[in-house]
């Protein structure tokens, strides 16, 4: 090989010698610049991705609790009660379909119809303790036994009755699908209470299209980009909404559990988030970020075909091809020029450039002479000149993103292994523990004696409180991680926002929440404040609701002149002085769970956030006499921008 190439003509070797010296850098260039490029979009489709989740979560979420708030309220008013009432003394004293009977049914039969329609559910029963359905908006005055049916039929509807007689609370099914209308049908189960004696049931029904309009906007997620949303039905992965590229994919497009090589959705199903690749329902590789509903027991997978993901990077990559290919080019009709008008003189810049092509760029040809050989050796030397600084660009730009790509390994590497740690090897056994004491309390109730009954009451909260704390330690790493912007905020929306959230405790505890008008608008991270706001008053309801005087919290504003300051104060049982110090550590509790409950993480996150404003955090408090939490945020906070990698993704969303 070496003896061909040393007799091959002068201009050949010339040639080879500058495709050579050109084609290494622009190969490791356009290497580098691809896979830097397609790296980015991949982490900038990720992220949006999982912003699109978080977003739709959110909305699905909120759904489905109105859907949940709406049967609550619903059954707690004095037309249902007395609707029921009046129903079941048609039906025992007179049969169901008595003149008495249909003269209810005609007086009630408006009232619901209406309230079905315009809550925008497919029909509403009412049911007797018995198990017998009294009365439904669809089906006119068909009475039918859930408890025959749940003997003999395999019914959510039945499903749902006995899960709410059984708990006295409200209870929500699994989708199923229903043959006849072609669709699904979800049923919400509440108990309605004259007083504390149970009177009845009220059973909502809704269909999958609520949820199913919120999938199918596809705002942000390309051409390609599609939500799915499943849950598991027997032993089957069931589609319960239409899908981009198959619009009647809703409870007929379905899959066997498998154990080895989940899909996205059915790993999603089985309540593990997180993101990849994986192969879809068109066979087609994708792009993937899963969500768990566990209220609801759905999995939600968004995707976006990796085709489309890389294919601006591809673009960029034949690109750069092009132009390496054109300067390729340039350089060989350049060797051939320069070739052919030399002769022997061009041996000693030949060696020159043996002498380069084998590392040595420090070398340079002599430039004596003022002709062609003189100005080719006076361009070659500014062409090394050129390499070495392009050479040293790009050995600097590599260095860069290798360090920059070992430090983004380890950091992924070590949130990897601790989510993983979290998710699997703490969570896991607490749910196995507390599985094999709900078996043996199932299996075992008749043959254990109270203690033994108690020790299992003990083992079920003592992990349940085990996994808050998991669940609390993971906020408050959220915490500390995500830098959201500073923005503009208007406390009082902020506020209001925060008692809507916990506007069923508030009711539940009869709490007379006294929330100071025209609070200021500020300069603040409005997610994280919301943290603060929403630990404190509810740490201010929880301490404060086991007394026999009513619950008062109240939020007030303080115009300083550096700051902002807000309190938030509450008429409970107080802080000793010498504990003060003590209640922002991080899961720091001076009560038993018994007493209260909680993790003790709330505090924790209120310092670390009103930390991160560079503001105060304190307490005023005696034992016995309430207590008040000061807090400050200072005004010369500026609104700021943030990157990507930074950014809270339900922000983003």
């Amino acid at each position: 090989m070496f003896n061909f190439f040393k007799n091959l003509p002068i201009t050949t070797k010339f040639i080879l010698w500058f495709l050579f010296i050109a084609l290494v850098p622009l190969a490791i260039a356009t290497k580098i610049s691809y896979d830097s490029a397609r790296n980015a979009i991949v982490d900038e489709i990720t992220n949006s991705l999982f912003a699109v989740a978080d977003n739709k979560a959110n909305q699905i979420e909120t759904y489905l609790r109105e859907k949940k708030r709406n049967a609550t309220t619903l059954s707690y008013t004095a037309d249902i009660i007395d609707a029921m009432e009046r129903f079941n003394e048609a039906v025992s004293k007179h049969g169901a379909y008595s003149p008495e009977y249909i003269a209810v049914d005609n007086e009630f039969r408006p009232f619901f119809t209406y309230y079905q329609k315009s809550s925008d559910y497919d029909n509403l029963f009412l049911v007797n303790n018995d198990g017998d359905v009294i009365f439904s908006v669809k089906g006119r005055r068909k009475i039918i036994s859930l408890y025959e049916m749940a003997l003999y039929k395999d019914s959510q509807l039945a499903d749902v009755f006995v899960k709410t007689i059984k708990s006295s609370k409200v209870e929500i099914s699994d989708f199923e699908y229903n043959p006849e209308e072609k669709d699904g049908a979800l049923f919400i189960g509440t108990p309605v209470l004259k007083g504390s004696e149970l009177i009845g049931l009220l059973i909502l029904q809704m269909s999958n299209s609520g949820v199913s309009k919120l999938v199918q906007d596809h705002t942000s997620l390309g051409e390609t980009g599609d939500t799915i949303l499943a849950a598991k039905i027997k032993n089957d992965i069931v589609f319960i909404s239409p899908v981009r590229f198959d619009p009647k994919a809703a409870f007929k497009r379905k899959f066997q559990v498998v154990a080895k090589e989940r899909s996205a959705i059915q790993m999603a199903v089985e309540g593990k988030k997180g993101s990849g690749k994986s192969i879809d329902y068109r066979g087609k590789e994708v792009l993937t970020v899963r969500r768990y509903f566990p209220s609801f027991r759905w999995g939600m997978v968004v995707k976006m075909d990796t085709a489309e993901v890389i294919a601006s990077a591809n673009r960029l990559r034949a690109t750069l091809i092009k132009i390496s290919s054109m300067l390729l080019a340039v350089v060989v009709v350049m060797a051939v020029v320069i070739a052919s008008s030399m002769s022997k003189p061009i041996k000693q810049l030949t060696e020159v450039a043996g002498v380069i092509s084998k590392g040595d760029f420090s070398a340079r040809a002599q430039t004596s002479t003022h002709d062609e050989i003189g100005t080719l050796a006076h361009s070659f030397n500014e062409m090394t000149d050129k390499l070495v600084a392009a050479k040293a660009n790009v050995e600097q730009k590599k260095a860069e993103l290798e360090e920059q790509h070992k430090l983004l390994e380890e950091a992924n590497r070590e949130l990897d292994s601790f989510t993983h740690t979290v998710s699997h090897d703490l969570q896991a056994p607490l749910r196995g523990v507390a599985s094999f004491a709900n078996f043996l309390e199932e299996d075992y109730k008749d043959k254990l004696d109270g203690e033994a009954q108690e020790h299992l009451k003990e083992i079920r909260e003592g992990t349940t409180r085990m996994s808050n704390l998991i669940k609390d330690l993971l906020a408050l790493s959220r915490i500390s991680r995500i830098k959201n912007p500073f923005e503009e905020v208007d406390i009082n929306e902020l506020v209001e926002a925060v008692r809507k959230r916990i506007e069923f405790d508030i009711n539940k505890h009869k709490v007379d929440l006294k929330i100071q008008k025209d609070l200021p608008a500020i300069i603040c991270d409005r997610i994280k404040l919301t943290e603060v706001f929403l630990n404190l008053i509810n740490n201010a309801i929880k301490f404060s609701s086991k007394q026999e005087t009513p619950p008062v919290v109240e939020v007030s504003y303080y115009d300083e002149d550096e700051c902002h300051k807000f309190s938030v104060k509450d008429n409970g049982i107080g802080i000793d002085p010498k504990y003060h110090d003590q209640v922002f550590g991080i899961f720091k509790r001076l009560h038993s769970a018994d007493e209260f409950e909680g993790s003790g993480a709330g505090l924790g996150i209120v310092k670390k956030v009103i930390d991160d404003h560079k503001g105060k955090v304190w307490i005023e408090s005696e034992a016995g006499k309430g207590t008040t939490f000061f807090f400050t945020i200072p005004k010369d906070l500026k609104v700021s921008e943030i990157t990507a990698e930074e950014k809270d993704p339900k922000e983003k969303a």
